[in-house]
């Protein structure tokens, strides 16, 4: 195995955790959180438990967590706003 395909592995396997975090936070909010933005949501999530357990990768990770986190509200606000 080289490098390209460790990597693609990771990757693959982040995803299939997002999805699987994704899922479960579908369940637990009932539709509050929209589909298309449950897998951001779940990649989100596991870019914090990433950040908690490697501090050497501190700054990159605090880069993509406010990205997501952008992306994640930009998504949620138009449902929570329906609501009303």
């Amino acid at each position: 195995m080289d490098i390209t395909e460790l990597v693609l592995n990771i990757i693959e396997m982040m995803i299939d955790m997002a999805k699987t975090i994704a899922g479960a936070i579908s369940d637990a909010t009932s539709g509050l959180v929209p589909p298309d933005a449950v897998g951001p949501l779940g990649i989100l999530i596991l870019l914090i438990i990433l950040k908690a357990g490697f501090d050497f990768t501190k700054k990159v990770l605090d880069i993509l967590i406010i990205i997501f986190l952008f992306y994640v509200l930009l998504r949620i606000i138009p449902a929570i706003i329906g609501m009303f």
